[in-house]
């Protein structure tokens, strides 16, 4: 079987050599060692190249694939197709599927990437099937609002620092919870978010009025919020703060948390860049730190979905203006 190769940059006989080569032996009539000295190759090359050029022709000059034609030990096809069905059914990684299936981890993730199934989140999650991604066409088309429930850190640190069990509350503070509220747009990733006491409809509804006067003063209308069906999103102060702001209310599908995956992605990144990504002393500690991220996130962090731009960068691009001062 032919497989096309980008010969080596200091291979002494590409295809058109080989074929100069043989017709000095076959045309002039050279003897075998003067050509194999002519080429500075060996004699046995020589040979391989007359021999496969008076069988094949000039197909028998090109590179040919290293791979044997039958391969006794390789994994049974049965096999390989269980692998996959485990990877599409069940989501399991390759050490789980190996472990299932008797084959060992390095194997079976070959036998996935060869099927195109290497990558876990090259699907959706909850179906496997390929992810359909959308992004609005302008600032304020959709705004992404969620909550996120976060352990409140007592005076002292908590097991983070000291290590469970080890803390002086032995690992049950009492300090209760701090709710993470946001709002992110979803052309330009602009987030407006705030740490409140609770998750309550009124709370819910003022951190909409302040997050909606945020977005306003940067020159983003905003026309759709998409929340999901919480009993705060639900609640009848809620649809009276959008009323007031002009906005249409959307809401996600049951169980179906990735149509509002922009704002789950920010609190993601919030668990992996502030909020795990050093032990806190106390939560006034970690609330300042908060600030300082939320600052870092609209100005200066990087976006992948952004062709590696910022929110304010990319807002500024998309309207032509200049943002207001506060974003030095």
């Amino acid at each position: 079987m032919l497989q096309a190769r980008c010969p080596h940059p200091n291979a002494r006989l590409t295809p058109l050599m080989r074929a100069r080569m043989v017709r000095l032996v076959l045309d002039d009539g050279w003897g075998v060692e003067a050509a194999a000295e002519r080429f500075q190759v060996d004699a046995k090359t020589v040979r391989k190249w007359r021999d496969r050029y008076l069988v094949e022709g000039d197909a028998g000059l090109q590179d040919r694939s290293s791979r044997p034609w039958s391969c006794p030990w390789a994994t049974p096809a049965r096999t390989r197709e269980r692998v996959l069905e485990l990877r599409r059914q069940r989501r399991w990684g390759a050490a789980h599927i190996g472990h299932e299936v008797g084959l060992a981890a390095s194997t079976t993730q070959k036998i996935l990437t060869r099927a195109g199934l290497g990558r876990l989140d090259r699907g959706d999650r909850a179906t496997g099937s390929p992810v359909h991604r959308y992004e609005r066409d302008r600032p304020g088309e959709l705004v992404h609002v969620d909550v996120k429930k976060l352990a409140a850190i007592p005076s002292g640190g908590g097991w983070q620092l000291h290590g469970r069990g080890k803390d002086s509350q032995r690992g049950h503070s009492g300090v209760g919870y701090r709710f993470l509220h946001t709002a992110i747009d979803d052309r330009t990733r602009i987030v407006y978010s705030e740490i409140l006491d609770d998750e309550q409809g009124v709370t819910t509804a003022r951190f909409w009025d302040r997050a909606h006067l945020h977005f306003t003063q940067l020159g983003i209308t905003v026309q759709r919020v998409l929340t999901d069906n919480g009993a705060n999103y639900r609640s009848r102060v809620f649809a009276e703060a959008l009323a007031r702001s002009g906005v249409t209310h959307k809401r996600t599908r049951p169980y179906r948390p990735q149509t509002n995956g922009k704002v789950e992605r920010f609190h993601r990144i919030l668990l992996e860049e502030w909020a795990y990504l050093r032990p806190w002393t106390s939560e006034s500690e970690r609330q300042a730190g908060y600030t300082a991220f939320c600052h870092f996130y609209n100005h200066h962090r990087s976006h992948g979905s952004l062709g590696w731009s910022t929110p304010t960068a990319t807002l500024t691009t998309l309207t032509g203006d200049n943002l207001p001062g506060q974003h030095s």
